[in-house]
């Protein structure tokens, strides 16, 4: 990473959704860097990315406005862009951050923050932008060569992989047909996966988390009439954002000093109890520990961790993972009219035939057998690097550039994002931002952990170039 003095670094960006375009506004933000940003982004708009370009206008967010700014030391950031962009009163502040805003909305806010950069860059600074796929990344000693399908190679002194979320593995017990059968959506995100519903046969929604909800509001609003089936081993257990109940508060701060899984899952058990026992919600508790969970993590052992996978990551999934209110409210009301139907099991066969495909779900009162027309898989991102559906991610493995983080989720790393290669080496040219940090950071998959990340990576590559200046 040592720069020639004078001649610009050369940072590549795979990935133009919220990571990718949040590194590099911040390192566009330096002014003292003579910068050559190249980034790659296909399939979405630049900035927005799947997650904010969604296939159903009307889907909400899933965390409140308030906590939704893309900068960590602006908190109210979004909050105020909103404000402007609708006129709203200071005296209506507090209602709004409550709220939650479309995903559309908050990507046209990712947009604003792009032009925006764009517009006041200086004389050292210079973007570009491809719309094209990275094929792979070769080493060439200090350099990298980017590979696309379109572009000749693109050499950058810097990579980082923002490549956003995989597509859901292929299910066990899908019959192999299935896989390239018209009425089988692997990905979700996709606006395929709700368009033109057939109304002479059932749907079945494999996963029962929140991209199942996107999929049924998206599937409802392209007016689909069929009763929607969904399935996965816990069964529906999703809860409303905001609890009817009051608020249960903790006196101190139930984190400090706290560095053992023991201790943390005590810690929380002890104010379940309380909160139980006084009739409130321990949601605030819950949502207490999330700016935290990053460094617990870091600090727990392996075996702490594993034991926190095995045990307590339904349970943590369960209680972090909420929707809003009213979304929530309009599944419920679908189950209760059993427009949606939620199974507690398994798909243990499903089979492509002249009629639909024939589902077989095993649960623990016996099996249930559906003949539908469609299936839609939603559970969930594939974070096993080596069974990856990206074709990058598949070639710098099968090179030993990358390998799978701890417990086959997502890419090996330190904690400030730099590839540790197949044979344990430090790549300090080949960064990773969003998602594939899992099982480095655990918590690496919404706004309030990314919009720290991005800053984080931005930062550190920042001083080593200039340390790298002095030592010149």
């Amino acid at each position: 990473m040592t720069p020639n003095t004078g001649d610009p670094i050369r940072i590549a960006i795979i990935g133009g959704g919220f990571c990718g375009i949040l590194t590099a506004i911040h390192l566009l933000q330096d002014q003292e860097q003579h910068l050559h940003i190249h980034i790659f982004n296909i399939g979405k708009p630049i900035a927005c990315g799947v997650a904010y370009h969604p296939h159903t206008p009307g889907l909400l967010l899933n965390v409140p406005n308030g906590n939704m700014s893309a900068f960590p030391d602006k908190p109210r950031h979004f909050l105020q862009w909103l404000m402007a962009k609708d006129s709203v009163p200071e005296t209506e502040a507090e209602k709004l951050a409550a709220g939650f805003s479309p995903r559309s909305v908050y990507g046209a806010y990712l947009g604003q923050l792009w032009r925006d950069e764009l517009d006041k860059q200086g004389y050292n600074k210079r973007i570009w932008v491809y719309n094209d796929q990275v094929t792979n990344i070769i080493e060439d000693g200090r350099r990298v060569l980017v590979c696309t399908g379109r572009y000749p190679q693109v050499i950058a002194d810097i990579a980082i992989l923002a490549t956003g979320n995989d597509q859901p593995a292929f299910p066990a017990g899908f019959h192999p047909a299935l896989k390239t059968d018209p009425r089988y959506f692997g990905d979700p995100w996709n606006a395929g996966a709700v368009e033109n519903p057939d109304a002479a046969g059932d749907v079945l929604v494999v996963g029962n988390g929140l991209t199942m909800v996107d999929t049924v509001l998206g599937l409802t609003a392209n007016n689909c009439d069929s009763v929607i089936h969904s399935v996965s081993p816990h069964g529906y257990r999703l809860k409303p954002w905001k609890d009817a109940r009051e608020p249960y508060c903790a006196e101190t701060d139930i984190l400090d000093n706290t560095s053992h899984l023991g201790e943390l899952v005590s810690i929380i058990n002890k104010h379940r109890k309380l909160a139980d026992k006084y009739g409130q919600s321990i949601y605030p508790v819950i949502d207490s520990l999330r700016p935290k969970i990053q460094s617990l993590w870091l600090s727990f052992s392996m075996e702490e961790k594993q034991r926190f996978l095995k045990m307590l990551s339904a349970f943590w999934d369960r209680v972090r993972h909420r929707l809003p209110t009213a979304m929530h409210q309009l599944i419920e009301e679908m189950r209760t009219d059993r427009k949606v139907v939620t199974h507690k099991g398994r798909v243990s066969s499903a089979v492509p035939a002249d009629g639909g495909i024939e589902v077989v779900i095993a649960g623990d009162d016996g099996d249930t057998s559906l003949c539908v027309q469609r299936i839609i898989n939603c559970t969930g991102p594939e974070t096993n690097i080596l069974r990856s559906g990206n074709e990058l991610l598949q070639t710098l493995a099968k090179n030993g550039v990358i390998c799978p983080g701890p417990f086959n989720l997502g890419i090996n790393t330190d904690p400030d994002g730099c590839v540790i290669d197949a044979e344990g080496r430090r790549k300090p040219n080949l960064f990773v931002a969003g998602g594939n940090l899992k099982g480095i950071l655990w918590e690496s998959t919404a706004v309030p952990e990314l919009r720290h990340q991005a800053k984080k990576i931005a930062l550190y590559i920042l001083s080593e170039l200039k340390e790298s200046l002095v030592g010149c």
